[in-house]
């Protein structure tokens, strides 16, 4: 007797969770007359660990580097163990472990900036993976859909940018901003400037360039660079018009 679908994949979570003979037995005992091979089953379970580790690697290339080899391996069976495979995308499978180091990092011992790191790391990929395009065109300053904020006490923005540094990020508050660029679709990021905090707040809150002239006192043609130069960078978008003037 073949199981039903939903209890297929509910005891499959338990053996993807860690593959091996014992799990396996297990697995065969639960689901009675089950006439699968053995061995394919097997093979199946070492091919998902497979292609999670190999995902968890490409994601958090910089984490992996920053906690060594063998706090790495330790991490990746631990997740595995805790958080088996279900998404069916395969870089999704990672979605949960940044909460998985944020969690474990104190009693394995790592440094305190690798949970910031890591949702760094996976806020990057997400950014750049966004299902969000954003619009053709837009009637007045828009911020970029794609734009997500993390606050953290590292600057890692610096640390990640010179792709880990010897030494670990600096500590100090930091708010980094991360968009997919509309053209170049790959994920920009920078730490928060009072400049780009106004332009976003110029964007969000629908503010007229001339009302911000007058509110703050900056040059007319200043502001307007300012805001030329973030949108250059797919921090936020242009309406038609004002984009032509500033060519």
């Amino acid at each position: 007797m073949k199981p039903s679908l939903r209890d297929f994949f509910d005891s499959m979570g338990a053996y993807l969770a860690r593959p091996g003979p014992e799990s396996l037995s297990a697995l065969y005992a639960r689901h009675p007359g089950w006439e699968a091979p053995r061995e394919r089953v097997a093979l199946y379970g070492d091919f998902v660990v497979g292609h999670v580790r190999a995902a968890l690697e490409k994601v958090f290339p910089l984490t992996r580097k920053a906690v060594g080899q063998g706090a790495w391996d330790a991490l990746v069976e631990g997740f595995t163990r805790t958080r088996p495979a279900r998404h069916h995308e395969l870089n999704h499978l990672c979605e949960g472990f940044p909460a998985f180091v944020a969690d474990t990092s104190a009693p394995r011992g790592l440094a305190p900036f690798v949970a910031a790191l890591a949702r760094f790391e996976w806020t990057d990929f997400a950014v750049y993976a966004a299902e969000d395009a954003g619009p053709e065109c837009v009637a007045r300053l828009t911020a970029n859909p794609t734009l997500v904020v993390l606050e953290h006490g590292f600057r890692l923005c610096a640390y990640v940018r010179a792709r880990g540094a010897p030494a670990a990020p600096e500590a100090g508050a930091e708010l980094a901003l991360l968009w997919r660029h509309p053209e170049q679709l790959k994920t920009f990021y920078m730490a928060a400037t009072p400049p780009a905090l106004l332009v976003l707040k110029m964007a969000v809150e629908g503010l007229p360039l001339e009302d911000v002239v007058s509110a703050t006192g900056m040059p007319e043609a200043e502001l307007r660079a300012t805001v030329a130069r973030h949108a250059q960078d797919g921090l936020v978008f242009l309406p038609a018009s004002s984009a032509q003037s500033q060519g």
